[in-house]
C-alpha cells in the first residue's frame, strides 16, 4: 500500500519506519529541511510513564490564579490576544475535573508504558546510538511536599514500579544532587523510567526507513489533501502532487489546519518549552546518572552522552515577545547551575519550541472518523518521545486491519 505521512519529527517518523519494516510503499513529506526540527529536536529526552498523568488537573485550578496573573514561576500565558487560546483553554479547564483526570491520566499511562516496552525492545535503532539509559528518572518533591495518593494508585493499577526515596535515597540513586539535595523533601524513584536523544533517534529511524524503502521529502509544505468519494486520493504541496492509499497525519500542530477544510476540529494548541544544553568532556565525571525532575519547578534534565541538558516551563501559546523567553531562558540557566555545577563555565545552547498540547492532554489517534484512508497520529504534547512507539504501533496496526494492543477510543478525534 501507498502510505504518505506527513510531519518527520519522532512520531511521524517512527511511523514510517513501522509502515517501511511492514512492506508499504512509504513517502514522508516535511516541511522543515531535516527530520526532528519541531518539538523532538530538543526536548527533555525522558521516556516517562512514571509521570505521564494529565496536565488537566484539579491543582492546575488552584494554580490558575498565578497563571492568569504571571506570577506562577513554571507557568504562564504567552498570548492573551490570540482568539483560539480561549475555546481551547475553556475545553482545558472542564478537563480538570478529579473524575476526568484520573480517566485521562489512567489512558496516558496506559500508552506510555506500552510504548516503552517497545522502544526497549524495538532492533531498527541501537539504543547506543540515541543515548539511551535505562536508569530511570527520579522525581524530586519540594520540602514539605508529599507525594500524590491518586498518582501513586494509577502507577499501581498500571503496575508500574516505583520507590519513595528521602533525601538519603535521593543521594545514593543520584550522587550529583548532594549538594542541592536540601532544596527536596522527598522523591519518587520510576526504574523502568528512562531517558535518550529524541533528535538523534529520529535521524537514525529515519535513515532505518530509507533502508527499507521509504523516500522522504524536506521543504515539502502541504498545502492540502486531495478527496474522491470520502477517501484521500492524494496530497498537494506547493512543489507536485503525490499520490497514495493512505495518509497518516503526524505534523503536531500542522494536524489541526491541515485537516479543518475535511471537517475536522483538532483542538491542538501550542504550549511552549524551554531547554539548554550544555556539551562537556566528562573529564569531572560530573553528569547525571539518571534523569530527574523537579515536580515543584517543572524542570527535567538529562545527560545524553556528552551533553546534558535542562528543559522546562510552560507557556500556553506562541511567545509574542522575546522578554519572556529570555526571562525563561535565564530561569533555566540559572536552576541548572545550582545543580549542576559545570553550567557555570560551560557554554549553553538555547532552544524553544511548541508542544501540540489537546485540553485532555491525550494524543489523537486512529482511523478518522469521516473518511476511511486518513490517519491521524497527533497532538502528543509534551509526552510524543514517550509515547511515539506505542502510537506508531496502534495506528499502523489499524491502518494494516489488526486489533490495536489498547483501546483506542481514548484517543479517537471525534472525542472532544
Amino acid at each position: 500500500m501507498r502510505v504518505a505521512v506527513i510531519g518527520a519529527g519522532v512520531v511521524g517518523t517512527t511511523t514510517a519506519l513501522q509502515l517501511a519494516t511492514r512492506g508499504h510503499e512509504v513517502t514522508v513529506l516535511e516541511a522543515a529541511n531535516a527530520p526532528a526540527q519541531g518539538a523532538s529536536f530538543a526536548n527533555a529526552g525522558l521516556i516517562s510513564p512514571g509521570h505521564s498523568f494529565s496536565w488537566a488537573s484539579p491543582g492546575v485550578l488552584h494554580a490558575l490564579g498565578g497563571v492568569v496573573a504571571g506570577t506562577d514561576d513554571a507557568m504562564g500565558i504567552a498570548r492573551w490576544s490570540d482568539p483560539a487560546l480561549w475555546p481551547w483553554g475553556l475545553r482545558f479547564l472542564r478537563e480538570c475535573t478529579a473524575a476526568r483526570w484520573r480517566r485521562n491520566s489512567a489512558a496516558s499511562v496506559a500508552l506510555s508504558a506500552y510504548s516503552r516496552t517497545l522502544q526497549v525492545n524495538q532492533r531498527e535503532v541501537a539504543a547506543a546510538d540515541y543515548g539511551h539509559a535505562a536508569a530511570g528518572i527520579v522525581y524530586l518533591l519540594a520540602p514539605g511536599q508529599a507525594s500524590d495518593a491518586q498518582e501513586l494508585a494509577l502507577l499501581d493499577l498500571a503496575r508500574e514500579p516505583y520507590e519513595a526515596l528521602d533525601s538519603a535515597g535521593i543521594v545514593r540513586a543520584e550522587p550529583l544532587l548532594a549538594p542541592a539535595v536540601q532544596r527536596f523533601g522527598a522523591g519518587i524513584l520510576c526504574r523502568t523510567d528512562a531517558t535518550g536523544n529524541a533528535r538523534t533517534f529520529t535521524e537514525r529511524a529515519a535513515q532505518s526507513a530509507q533502508a527499507l524503502g521509504a523516500q522522504f521529502h524536506f521543504g515539502q509544505q502541504v498545502q492540502g489533501l486531495q478527496m474522491k468519494n470520502s477517501r484521500v486520493t492524494g496530497i498537494r504541496t506547493a512543489q507536485t502532487f503525490w499520490a497514495c492509499d493512505a495518509v497518516v497525519m503526524a505534523g503536531g500542530l500542522g494536524a489541526a489546519t491541515l485537516s479543518r477544510p475535511l471537517g475536522y476540529r483538532l483542538p491542538i494548541y501550542p504550549v511552549t518549552g524551554y531547554s539548554v544544553t550544555y556539551a562537556h568532556d566528562d573529564t569531572l565525571g560530573l553528569q547525571p546518572r539518571m534523569g530527574a525532575v523537579s515536580l515543584q519547578h517543572k524542570i527535567a534534565w538529562a545527560s545524553f552522552g556528552k551533553a546534558v541538558r535542562f528543559t522546562g516551563f510552560a507557556d500556553i501559546g506562541i511567545p509574542r515577545s522575546q522578554a519572556l523567553v529570555r526571562r525563561r531562558r535565564a530561569a533555566l540557566e540559572r536552576f541548572a547551575a545550582s545543580i549542576y555545577a559545570p553550567a557555570t563555565t560551560l557554554q549553553p545552547r538555547h532552544w524553544t519550541g511548541q508542544r501540540p498540547m489537546t485540553p485532555d492532554g491525550l494524543p489523537i489517534l486512529g482511523r478518522s472518523s469521516r473518511h476511511a484512508n486518513l490517519f491521524f497520529n497527533c497532538g502528543h504534547g509534551a509526552m510524543g518521545w514517550t509515547m511515539a512507539s506505542g502510537s506508531a504501533q496502534l495506528v499502523c496496526d489499524q491502518l494494516d486491519g489488526l486489533p490495536p494492543a489498547i483501546d483506542l477510543a481514548p484517543y479517537r478525534c471525534d472525542r472532544f
